[in-house]
């Protein structure tokens, strides 16, 4: 049973871990192309989900990034606080 909880925490450690280094991923939408290609038109509009940047931020990334960005600040604080 504790080896369960400890390969789940393991994982989600793993997969914060990742939103953190690679905050963007494929846009699924277009295929990372950019533009959506349809039958019969000569004029490939650009992708309305990465707006033609063939990247979408991955669900979660901001929230991560911002919790590491208030855990570094405090500890700056700390830092600075103490004698």
């Amino acid at each position: 049973m504790a080896a369960h909880i400890l390969t789940g925490f393991a994982a989600a450690a793993a997969w914060l871990l990742s939103l953190y280094v690679r905050p963007f991923g494929r846009c699924w939408r277009c295929g990372s192309k950019g533009n959506l290609h349809r039958k019969g038109s000569r004029r490939a509009p650009v992708c309305p989900l990465c707006k033609g940047m063939k990247r979408r931020q991955r669900t979660g990334s901001r929230t991560v990034h911002r919790a590491v960005r208030m855990v570094r600040a405090g500890l700056a604080r700390t830092r600075k606080e103490w004698p």
